[in-house]
């Protein structure tokens, strides 16, 4: 599913969760566990020990997903995260970067800075998501033909011929009242254009147009639905290989209930 994945580990119980539940549930046998630890430099002040310390607590992980058949392997850096992650993701071919972060952290600056996918959970007092984030997917779709191209189209090599319950969420803000309903009929047919596509490699797929703004409807659906991941497109800026990540993809990915995986597109 995804040969390697860049997993940032600052040590914390949150993120030695974070990492045993992401061993569990989305690598695989063909999968490797690329752990990144990274201290900050502290003018005047040895950092040495600090490494030396951090292998040696890496070393106990690293033997610990060994143990249960998970490949890996550890940086343990002094340096900017900001600089240094993306450089070991681009340098070991990474394909998936793992964010687990308190509820009240903000992790859109780090997605900002590497075009490739992330899967993001936020979580509420250390608790960790269900098993089996593929269960039930919710697609958040913004109906841009690149983008929903681009989604769908890694989503169905993510998913390799599994298939599984999904809803396709598009939320319209209407504030025209005269062209409202001719809107609202043009979005439900791109959708259901977009849905029977999807349809026959994932049948049963279902599709919503929502009415309000999607960072609102769309997380209040999801909280309805309950699927085990939320999956966004989001812009790469071509000359920066960077995410471009607008108020509305920030809000779903900051607020969102569920693991959400964000694809560039």
């Amino acid at each position: 599913m995804f040969r390697k994945i860049l997993f940032p580990i600052d040590l914390s119980d949150l993120s030695r969760k974070g990492l045993a539940w992401m061993a569990r549930n989305v690598a695989d046998p063909s999968s490797e566990m690329v752990l990144v630890h990274v201290l900050e430099p502290i003018v005047g002040m040895d950092t040495g020990p600090m490494v030396h310390k951090a292998e040696r607590s890496i070393g106990v992980i690293e033997a610990e997903l060994t143990s249960i058949g998970i490949r890996n392997k550890s940086f343990v850096v002094v340096g900017d995260p900001y600089e240094i992650l993306p450089e070991i993701a681009h340098s070991e071919g990474c394909s998936l970067c793992a964010l687990f972060a308190d509820r009240e952290d903000v992790v859109v600056p780090s997605l900002r800075l590497m075009a490739m996918p992330h899967l993001v959970f936020k979580a509420s007092g250390g608790v960790m998501p269900p098993p089996d984030p593929f269960r039930r997917i919710t697609v958040a779709a913004d109906l841009s033909p690149t983008r929903t191209d681009v989604v769908f189209r890694e989503l169905k090599k993510l998913l390799a011929g599994r298939v599984v319950p999904m809803t396709i969420l598009h939320s319209l803000f209407m504030e025209d009242t005269l062209t409202s309903t001719e809107m609202f009929q043009a979005a439900a047919a791109a959708l259901e254009e977009v849905r029977a596509s999807v349809e026959k490699w994932n049948p049963g797929t279902g599709a919503e147009v929502l009415g309000g703004h999607p960072e609102v409807e769309i997380l209040r659906r999801v909280e309805k639905i309950k699927p085990g991941m939320l999956v966004v497109g989001l812009s790469v800026h071509g000359h920066f290989w960077e995410l471009i990540v607008g108020s509305t993809g920030e809000a779903i990915i900051e607020r969102s209930p569920c693991p959400v995986l964000v694809i560039p597109s």
